[in-house]
């Protein structure tokens, strides 16, 4: 297997904007609990209107401090994650990358889940902002995940009922 970082790329995943507003083609951070740095990123697809329905891809990133002899690596954060994007091609569809929460240091979990049922909270929170917020369609939501991301579509996206029934499907890479 070579080396991926010389293979051409044929996507490009959007900069992380750190402090701008939603629009059309763009990845910016965002935040459902004030007063932690706690947060997940929100890409609205290029062809994004206002008042259209797009179905949802939600994503959760892979464990940190990862690197194989390929090149490839993870440092856990999901500004790291690009399935949701490799998916859409930037188009049709939004993407949102949610957090695993550390409740007790107030901020996103780089290695495994965190505090399972904070986020799985965050989770349902997001997947309600996004719909009614951004053109979410509740009947369009789908769950991916590289590695401990792919472990997490089955482990939090079916911890409870609640969770469970958002899905259409699951993009499970690796595991």
């Amino acid at each position: 297997m070579p080396d991926i970082r010389t293979v051409t790329l044929d996507l490009t995943v959007p900069a992380f904007e750190l402090n701008a507003r939603p629009a059309a083609g763009r990845r910016v951070r965002g935040t459902l609990l004030a007063g932690t740095e706690v947060y997940h990123a929100l890409y609205l697809p290029s062809d994004w209107q206002p008042r259209r329905r797009y179905p949802v891809i939600v994503e959760y990133a892979g464990n940190g401090n990862y690197r194989n002899q390929h090149g490839d690596e993870s440092r856990g954060v999901l500004e790291g994650s690009s399935l949701g994007y490799g998916i859409s091609g930037g188009r049709g569809a939004i993407w949102l990358c949610l957090p695993y929460v550390d409740r007790a240091a107030a901020r996103n979990a780089v290695t495994w889940w965190g505090d399972a049922g904070a986020t799985v909270d965050y989770c349902l929170r997001a997947v309600d902002w996004v719909t009614s917020e951004w053109g979410g369609d509740r009947r369009r939501l789908f769950l991916a995940g590289f590695s401990r991301g792919a472990i997490a579509c089955n482990y939090l996206g079916l911890r409870n009922d609640a969770i469970a029934r958002l899905w259409r499907g699951f993009v499970c890479y690796s595991h």
